[in-house]
C-alpha cells in the first residue's frame, strides 16, 4: 500500500472563478479528511492506465454493496458507488481496511480488485467524501455548491486555504490560473465601503436563477433603516445589452428617489471580488462570486443570500448553498418555496459526536431547501430541583439559568419521577417554542429535529409531504411512534391524517405551526410535570380545538444505534 501516498487528489476546471472556488473547498474537505493524497490541477494529472489495482490474497472484509456474477470490472467500472470488488463476486462501497479472511487468502488464490481512480461528483460526494479515499486517485468533477458542510468545517476549510495559499491554484474553464493567497489574502482598495451590493446580468437573462430587479428593490426597502450615513456600492460587469443598462438605472434611482449616495463599480474580477469581501454587508446575488466573497471574508457583518430553490430540476438538484456566514439571512427570489418552513436541529455540546452521523441528513435537507439550524438544549446536569415544600404540597421548583419552573410530582400518569434528562429535554422544546412566538414572524411552520433522527423516506417524498400540511395544522408528527402506533381514522388530505385521541410517543421529528407553539406554551406556561411527548399527546388528547395530524407512514425514526442522552445524564 506505499503507493497510496503519490494518489493524486485531481482539480478538474469548469466555470468562472466562484465556481472554482467551490470546487477547491470540495478538494479541501476530501483532502482534510486524506491528508496523503496530493492535490494537483487536471492538467497536471496522468491517468493511470489500468483501471484497477489488484491485491492478491487480501480483501476488505464487510462493506458488501451487492454481489455480481456478470462482467464484475465493467460493472465496477460503470457504477461510481463501487469502489473496489472481489474475486468471489462481491462489490465493496468502502476499502479502508486490507486483511486475509478465511475466503480469501494467499492460500486460495483470491482476492481484491481497488479502482485506481475514483471520480467524485455533485450527486455522489456525499457518500464517499467522509470515507478513506488515500488507495485511490480522487478526481472533483463538479460544482459542489453545498451549504451545511462548509459551514460546519469552516474553520478547518480556511486552515487547510492558510496552510497551501502559495502552493496550490485554481483553473477555469477560461483557462485562468489562480493562486489560493489571490482569493484569501485582501488587496489595498482605493476605497473600502460599508455595503457592497452583487448583481450579476449577462449570460443570467432567461434563466431560472436569474434575480429579477424587484427581488432587489424589495431587498433595499429591508435595508432602508442602515443605508443612511454609509458608503454604499453596486457592483456588477459592465456590458453593451441595453436590458443591463436599464436593470442598473432601477436601481441607481430607488437610491437617487431615497437620497441615498450610490458608487457604481465594474472592475477586474479580483478588484471587485476583494469590494464584496471587504464590505461590512454584502447583499449576494445568484453568483458564487459573491457568495465565496462571503466566506471568505474577515469583515462581512452581515450577509443577505437569495432564498432560491432548485429541487424541482434535476439538473440543478445539488444547487443549495445558503449560508456562507453564520449571520445569513435570505431574501425572496422567484424560485423561493411558497411555504416557508424553518429547521431546527435540537442537540447538546456534550454529544457533538452525534452530529457527525447527520451530515447525509442535513444533505439532504438542503436539497429541498431545508437548512437546519443547530438549537444548543438543555442539558439536565444543569437543572438544579429544590424540594423543600414537595412532601406537603407534592410542587418541586427546578431551576435552569435564570428560569424556574414548577414541577407537579402528581401530573404523570404513571407515577414515575421525572429525571434530569426529561427536564432538559422538555425544557429545550418548549424553549424553542418560546424563541419562536417572541421572533418576528418569519415562516409558516417549523420542523423541529433531535440530533438522533433519522430519514426512512426519499427526500423528495419528504418535500411533497412538507408542501400539503393542512392548513389548520398545530402539530404534525413525522416520526415514528414506537410504544403506542398511531390509529389514523379522516383524512385531511392525500398526505396527513386525523388519528384518534390515545398515548404516543417521541418527538424526534415533528412540525409546529406558530399558533400550535403559542398553545403548547399557554398550556403549560410556568411548570413541567411530564417530558415533552407526554406534554404533546396530553394536550392533543385533552384540548379539543389542538390540531394534530400524522402521515400515512411516519417519515423519521430514532436512530437504531442511538444512546439515549436522556438517560446518559441520568446515569
Amino acid at each position: 500500500m506505499s503507493e497510496n501516498a503519490t494518489n493524486k487528489l485531481v482539480f478538474f476546471p469548469s466555470g468562472r472563478l466562484g465556481n472554482a472556488f467551490f470546487r477547491y473547498m470540495a478538494c479541501a474537505v476530501v483532502n482534510i479528511i486524506n491528508p496523503a493524497l496530493e492535490y494537483t490541477l487536471l492538467a497536471d494529472f496522468r491517468p493511470p492506465v489500468q483501471k484497477f489495482t489488484y491485491y492478491p490474497g487480501l480483501d476488505q472484509e464487510g462493506q458488501d454493496l451487492y454481489h455480481g456474477t456478470c462482467d464484475l470490472a465493467a460493472e465496477a467500472e460503470k457504477n461510481d458507488a463501487v469502489l473496489g470488488y472481489n474475486t468471489l463476486g462481491f462489490f465493496k462501497h468502502t476499502i479502508d481496511q486490507l486483511s486475509s479472511n478465511k475466503y480469501i487468502n494467499k492460500d486460495n488464490g483470491q482476492g481484491l480488485y481497488v479502482k485506481k481512480t475514483l471520480t467524485l461528483t455533485d450527486t455522489n460526494f456525499f457518500n464517499h467524501f467522509y470515507k478513506k479515499l488515500e488507495n485511490f486517485n480522487v478526481c472533483l468533477d463538479g460544482y459542489f455548491q453545498f451549504g451545511y458542510i462548509y459551514l460546519k468545517y469552516k474553520p478547518q476549510i480556511l486552515n487547510y486555504m492558510e496552510t497551501h495559499k502559495a502552493k496550490h491554484a485554481i483553473l477555469t474553464d477560461r483557462n485562468e490560473r489562480f493562486l489560493l493567497r489571490e482569493l484569501i489574502d485582501d488587496v489595498v482598495l482605493p476605497t473600502r465601503y460599508d455595503i457592497a451590493i452583487h448583481i450579476r446580468l449577462d449570460d443570467f437573462k432567461g434563466r431560472p436563477d436569474f434575480i429579477e430587479v424587484e427581488h432587489y428593490i424589495r431587498v433595499f426597502e429591508t435595508l432602508l433603516p442602515v443605508l443612511k450615513e454609509q458608503k454604499i456600492c453596486l457592483v456588477y460587469q459592465a456590458g453593451n445589452n441595453p436590458m443591463d443598462t436599464d436593470y442598473i438605472a432601477t436601481c441607481v434611482q430607488w437610491f437617487r428617489d431615497h437620497a441615498i449616495p450610490l458608487c457604481l463599480e465594474s472592475n477586474t474580477v479580483l478588484h471587485d471580488f476583494n469590494i464584496l469581501k471587504q464590505a461590512k454587508i454584502l447583499v449576494c446575488s445568484m453568483s458564487t462570486l459573491s457568495w465565496a466573497a462571503a466566506y471568505l471574508s474577515k469583515d462581512i457583518q452581515q450577509c443577505y443570500m437569495p432564498d432560491y430553490h432548485f429541487y424541482t430540476e434535476p439538473a440543478r438538484r445539488a444547487f443549495f448553498f445558503h449560508k456562507p456566514i453564520e449571520n445569513t439571512s435570505l431574501y425572496q427570489v422567484k424560485t423561493t418555496p411558497a411555504q416557508k418552513i424553518k429547521t431546527y436541529l435540537i442537540t447538546l455540546p456534550a454529544y457533538a459526536e452525534r452530529l457527525a452521523t447527520l451530515d447525509s441528513l442535513n444533505h439532504q435537507l438542503a436539497l429541498i431547501g431545508l437548512d437546519a439550524t443547530l438549537y444548543q438544549g438543555v442539558h439536565g446536569k444543569d437543572i438544579f430541583i429544590y424540594e423543600a415544600a414537595s412532601k406537603v404540597t407534592h410542587i418541586k421548583h427546578i431551576l435552569w439559568e435564570n428560569t424556574t419552573y414548577f414541577y407537579d410530582t402528581r401530573v404523570r400518569l404513571n407515577g414515575q419521577p421525572m429525571t434530569k434528562g426529561e427536564f432538559g429535554c422538555a425544557w429545550s422544546h418548549l424553549n424553542l417554542l418560546r424563541q419562536f412566538v417572541a421572533e418576528p414572524v418569519s415562516a409558516n411552520y417549523y420542523l423541529i429535529l433531535e440530533d438522533d433522527v433519522e430519514l426512512v423516506k426519499p427526500v423528495g417524498e419528504l418535500e411533497e409531504l412538507l408542501r400539503n400540511i393542512p392548513a389548520d395544522a398545530d402539530m404534525c408528527h413525522l416520526a415514528k411512534s414506537d410504544w403506542y402506533p398511531f390509529v389514523r381514522t379522516q383524512p385531511a388530505n392525500a398526505y396527513f391524517y386525523e388519528c384518534e385521541k390515545r398515548f404516543f410517543n417521541k418527538t424526534t421529528a415533528y412540525v409546529v405551526s406558530l399558533k400550535g407553539a403559542q398553545k403548547i406554551l399557554d398550556y403549560t406556561p410556568h411548570s413541567i410535570n411530564v417530558p415533552v411527548d407526554d406534554l404533546y399527546n396530553m394536550i392533543f388528547r385533552l384540548t379539543p380545538d389542538f390540531r394534530f395530524y400524522v402521515p400515512a407512514t411516519y417519515f423519521f425514526q430514532e436512530q437504531a444505534a442511538a444512546v439515549s442522552t436522556i438517560h446518559a445524564i441520568d446515569a
